[in-house]
């Protein structure tokens, strides 16, 4: 299959957006969920909201979606999610929080994919069925690169989900941080957390939910990230089984900004610098051609893989299992809109 991929260069971007929102809008009728990344606190290469205030205008009940996190941050709770997504300028439109407070509220969707039996998804992903991607194209250390599919795959997934797709591991308590207050065990559902001294958790009779992390006033329970199954190949089979659940029995458009290009996420609670000049956006129905075609294209402008070279991640190898499990097609027309 050959998917239709729209691009639009220039530095207009807010002209451009309205040209996609307005192809968009003739295909959907009813609520819109815009699944975007916010940025993290200091982030400031996150999309631009100013870009996008049009949305109202062209779509009916526009709504920004996203999930919790599952490291600690401001975007680790809901409450705090949304007050960073304002304060980042995103207030204009509703804001949805699909996984709840701090991660608890999800919908597991048998796909039966690869690793995954069970997707683990923010369980308010069934109140829309129009949807939107709005992705910032820039650089990941484990994927090489994030497009809309990790943007969606990743992002959809609640905080067990996010767990699951950096493989099963329990979380641990830091304990020169815990000061034995309890309130992670009360919060467990498991009833998988005791205190003897300091909080210790049973990996055997933990069910991988990741509640702990968010209710800790101290950090103390945290993922241990060197124990985790980080092969880069595997977390990318990942994302896309996760991103596949995601968009099943859903209208979606997915659409790249190739702008203030980094080589790190909007996840780094950093200020980042674009290594490269913008290129601009593109829109596809297609996930996967969305993906292949703005790797093309940056590739085609700075001459080589700038992600491979930085990070010596194949991050293609998410668009090959994408296509092979169905998700999109890497083979793509392109067209100027």
């Amino acid at each position: 299959m050959v998917s239709k991929v729209f691009f639009i260069d220039g530095g207009d971007y807010t002209g451009n957006s309205e040209k996609c929102f307005r192809l968009i809008s003739e295909k959907f009728s009813g609520s819109v969920a815009l699944k975007t990344h916010f940025g993290e606190e200091k982030n400031t290469t996150h999309i631009n909201p100013e870009w996008i205030t049009s949305l109202g205008t062209y779509f009916k009940n526009p709504v920004f979606v996203d999930c919790n996190v599952l490291y600690r941050g401001m975007r680790t709770r809901r409450t705090d999610h949304v007050e960073l997504a304002k304060r980042h300028g995103f207030g204009f439109l509703p804001i949805d929080i699909l996984d709840g407070e701090m991660g608890e509220e999800e919908l597991e969707v048998p796909v039966n994919l690869g690793t995954t039996k069970n997707a683990r998804l923010g369980a308010g992903i069934e109140r829309y069925g129009n949807w939107v991607a709005l992705t910032h194209f820039k650089g990941h250390i484990a994927t090489g690169f994030g497009g809309c599919i990790k943007n969606v795959g990743m992002g959809l997934g609640s905080r067990a989900g996010k767990l699951d797709m950096h493989s099963v591991v329990s979380p641990v308590v830091r304990q020169e941080k815990c000061v034995a207050c309890g309130k992670c065990v009360a919060d467990c559902p498991a009833d998988a957390i005791s205190i003897n001294g300091k909080a210790k958790i049973d990996s055997d009779k933990c069910i991988g939910c990741a509640h702990c992390i968010a209710v800790c006033p101290n950090s103390a329970i945290d993922i241990p990230w060197e124990m985790l199954d980080n092969t880069n190949n595997a977390l990318m089979e990942r994302i896309c089984e996760y991103a596949y659940a995601a968009l099943r029995g859903r209208k979606w458009w997915f659409m790249n900004y190739m702008v203030n290009i980094t080589y790190d996420c909007d996840c780094m609670n950093i200020a980042q610098k674009p290594f490269m000049k913008d290129v601009g956006i593109v829109l596809s129905e297609d996930i996967v051609a969305a993906d292949q075609a703005s790797y093309d294209l940056i590739s085609e402008v700075v001459g080589y893989d700038p992600f491979k070279k930085k990070f010596g991640v194949d991050g293609a190898y998410q668009l090959e299992y994408g296509e092979k499990i169905g998700l999109g097609s890497r083979k793509y027309v392109l067209e100027r809109l």
